[in-house]
């Protein structure tokens, strides 16, 4: 789980210092494999690509999936009391950086799109391995969290939102309840289900049933599997109640659908 802020720890770096470039490369963990432990003298910027990367920061745990960012603070002890699932991220070590809760600051943590910002990783890859002058890779450090900056112009509760439905429907099997996803990030479940409610319109359970219908149409219409085993995989208690479900929603059986998608595909 990603951690909220709620303590006297500083939020964020500082916008209004330049930082120094130290380091970067590209990273895989194999399977099984766990975040060492260490206490840095750097800043790290941990860029997830894929996978899930799990460690703890002075005891704190903090979970990353694809497309999260994450600044390891200099001082504090990392740790890796449990595996990772394989993460494949991009990690930049930097210096020279003022951790404040003062406007203008970049976030600890927040989200990226990986496809948009994977150009400038390979860049300054790039540059890393070919030893470029040290200029040009402290230049693309600043390019790169100058992205991320502006990207986290969208509220905090933004994020917030979209990190509750990544944890919904990374397993629709056994998603998190609400009281569940009121501990990990702090907040109320009144709180949770209102904001949830004026961003995307609907709340966390009805979110959740749709995403069940979402996956159990693509199932039908793209596998073989049997209607039951769909029921199963998509999250639903029995087959009776999926099928009165799917009916509700689509108006017609799982087995019809998937005759209606056999039809049309010819």
């Amino acid at each position: 789980m990603i951690r909220k802020e709620v303590t006297a720890v500083p939020t964020g770096i500082s916008m209004q210092t330049v930082p120094t470039y130290r380091l970067s490369a590209f990273r895989k963990f194999l399977p099984g494999e766990r975040h060492i432990t260490r206490v840095e003298s750097s800043d790290i910027l941990l860029l997830m690509l894929d996978g899930v990367l799990r460690f703890t920061e002075d005891g704190v745990p903090v979970e990353l999936t694809r497309g999260e960012y994450y600044i390891q603070q200099r001082g504090l002890l990392q740790d890796g009391p449990e595996s990772s699932d394989c993460p494949y991220y991009f990690y930049l070590h930097f210096g020279n950086c003022v951790w404040s809760d003062e406007s203008p600051n970049l976030p600890r943590w927040g989200s990226f799109d990986p496809e948009m910002l994977l150009p400038l990783l390979r860049e300054l890859n790039h540059a890393e391995n070919e030893d470029a002058p040290r200029i040009v890779k402290n230049g693309l450090l600043c390019t790169i969290l100058t992205r991320l900056f502006r990207d986290q112009v969208r509220s905090e509760r933004d994020m917030l939102v979209d990190h509750m439905v990544r944890r919904l429907t990374q397993d629709l099997q056994s998603p998190p309840s609400l009281a569940e996803l009121a501990a990990s990030f702090h907040f109320s479940e009144n709180y949770l289900i209102r904001i949830f409610r004026e961003t995307l319109g609907t709340t966390p359970h009805a979110y959740v049933g749709a995403a069940r219908i979402r996956k159990a149409k693509l199932l039908l219409s793209t596998s073989n599997i049997t209607a039951e085993r769909v029921a199963y995989e998509c999250g639903f208690a029995d087959y009776a109640h999926f099928y009165r479900t799917f009916r509700r929603e689509i108006g017609c059986t799982p087995k019809e659908y998937r005759r209606e998608m056999l039809l049309k595909r010819g």
